[in-house]
């Protein structure tokens, strides 16, 4: 399941997909996005969480611009709840050092999101894929799930 959607300036700002062969929800943000932008897109990841009820997200800013930790708070009362009733658990948010994205991901680790959900920010794809990798296999420990 993939899905993709443009900002005002009619640019592809967003893809969410689920990967099935990593098992994680993994979400792409590109240009710029408004805080408008950054909602409907949130809501588009919500339809994706809901259909797979996948516990690992990848969210990756580093091709993002603009500065968007100011939409903490919606995404806190709004997103949080109804993402962790879709079940994710894990989130690592990639970001580039010394960005608006790092910033905004700083913000979500001290917020309610890094609090709810175990929560890492990193600078690179591989590492948070590794992170995320680790994490499902100490989920399904927990969940008695191992092959």
């Amino acid at each position: 399941m993939r899905k993709e959607l443009q900002n005002t300036f009619n640019r592809k700002f967003y893809t969410v997909e689920y990967r099935e062969d990593l098992d994680i929800i993994d979400t792409l943000w590109y240009g710029y996005a408004s805080a408008s932008d950054l909602k409907k897109a949130c809501e588009i990841g919500l339809e994706v969480l809901e259909a797979t009820h996948c516990p690992f997200k990848l969210n990756d800013n580093t091709q993002l611009s603009g500065p968007w930790s100011e939409s903490v708070k919606w995404l806190e009362h709004e997103w949080l709840p109804k993402a962790m009733q879709a079940g994710v658990r894990f989130l690592a948010h990639v970001a580039m050092p010394d960005s608006f994205g790092e910033e905004a991901g700083e913000v979500m680790r001290i917020s309610k999101i890094g609090q709810e959900l175990q929560y890492k920010v990193f600078s690179s794809r591989e590492d948070a894929l590794v992170w995320l990798k680790a994490c499902q296999y100490d989920y399904k420990v927990v969940m008695g799930r191992i092959d």
